[in-house]
């Protein structure tokens, strides 16, 4: 949190008329640790996000994507980089290509 979103949640916390046992508790909520979640495994995060992924997790498309998140922050290598480069130049030339066509239809 920021120093700004501290400072108005000390004000509202301040303004709130809690008794003494209230304050303690809430005190307590806000000091107290989390509680551990256990780790999972590979295959376990796999099955939870396939599962949570619905229809996709059946085919071919939910592996593909599952792939693409759990690598999201990776970064790419360099023949990786040169093919996502190479397939926006092939985008963007069939756009202008179909672009023009249009507008000449329209002569």
């Amino acid at each position: 949190m920021t120093t700004f979103a501290l400072n108005n949640l000390w004000t509202y916390l301040q303004g709130l008329s809690l008794s003494q046992s209230d304050r303690e508790w809430l005190a307590n909520k806000l000091i107290m640790p989390k509680e551990a979640t256990p780790e999972l495994t590979a295959e376990e995060r796999k099955a939870r996000f396939l599962r949570l992924a619905g229809i996709w997790s059946d085919d071919s498309e939910g592996e593909e994507f599952y792939q693409m998140m759990k690598h999201r922050n990776d970064e790419p290598t360099p023949e990786e980089l040169e093919a996502h480069l190479r397939e926006r130049d092939e985008f963007l030339y069939a756009s202008k290509i179909l672009a023009a066509k249009a507008f000449a239809r329209h002569l």
